[in-house]
């Protein structure tokens, strides 16, 4: 403490932790206008946008699906699970979806199994059955479609949701993402996951691309700030301190009595 106190009582030495100061204020400035920067940044994506007139789509009224259209989708879906869920055969998946799911990738891409569908072991047998329609508007439907996996006692089975869009006659998958999971056969109770617990296909990638944002973005600010707050007050706080003890050692000397007064020669 006594080193402290002498280190403080050069007005030289003051005036170099002044400058330290300043320099910590700048240098904490600094660093949370960078995380401030930073936090707004979002992830640079390669849109993709497909030819024609855009359709908005909330003022679309629904329209019944016939019988001709539902067994087009049908054989889509069965298409898609087998040769792009199911991984058989990729490069036919690719021509089954829209531009808008491909996100940019090529057909190359996709023959080395580079591609956006989610891989998933899906029994492929007798699954024209296993989906229903959630809406229905000219030109795009939403489905949801239930998968059991080859694999029961490891993968247990997954409801996935889809939307196809209908283009010069034929019906493509725009988004096929998981929505709900269920565990596998013989472990515990059956147990649903979902909806939100997944992300998957094109549309998902476009537009989730927002992370968490993790603790240490809030605490490393907010500890830079706190130091360049403490820094300068703990500096006055010394300051004052010596000051003070400073002018009560001085007090400690001077004599609490005056001194006699000179006698006077006659």
């Amino acid at each position: 403490m006594k080193g402290s106190l002498e280190l403080l009582g050069s007005p030289r030495r003051r005036r170099r932790l002044a400058r330290i100061a300043v320099a910590l204020v700048v240098a904490g400035a600094a660093a949370f206008g960078v995380t401030l920067l930073t936090l707004n940044e979002s992830p640079q994506t390669k849109e993709v946008f497909e030819p024609g007139k855009p359709v908005v789509t909330d003022n679309q009224k629904p329209v019944p699906l016939g019988k001709a259209d539902r067994r087009a989708i049908s054989r889509t879906l069965v298409a898609f699970v087998r040769n792009g869920v199911a991984q058989q055969d990729l490069t036919a998946a690719y021509d089954l979806v829209t531009p808008a799911f491909r996100g940019g990738t090529t057909r190359a891409q996709w023959r080395k199994g580079a591609s956006p569908v989610y891989v998933y072991p899906a029994v492929t047998r007798r699954i024209s059955g296993n989906w229903r329609v959630d809406y229905s508007y000219r030109g795009q439907v939403g489905v949801a479609m239930m998968l059991s996996s080859t694999r029961p006692r490891k993968v247990g089975q997954i409801i996935f949701h889809g939307e196809l869009r209908k283009r010069r006659g034929s019906w493509l998958v725009d988004s096929f993402a998981p929505v709900a999971t269920f565990s596998p056969i013989g472990v515990g109770r059956q147990h649903e996951t979902g909806p939100a617990d997944y992300t998957g296909g094109s549309r998902a990638e476009v537009y989730s691309q927002e992370a968490a944002l993790s603790t240490l973005w809030i605490i490393v600010p907010v500890g830079v700030l706190a130091l360049v707050l403490l820094v300068p007050l703990g500096f006055v706080l010394f300051s004052r301190l010596s000051d003070r003890r400073v002018a009560r050692a001085h007090e400690a000397t001077v004599p609490k009595t005056l001194p006699p007064l000179p006698t006077r020669r006659r």
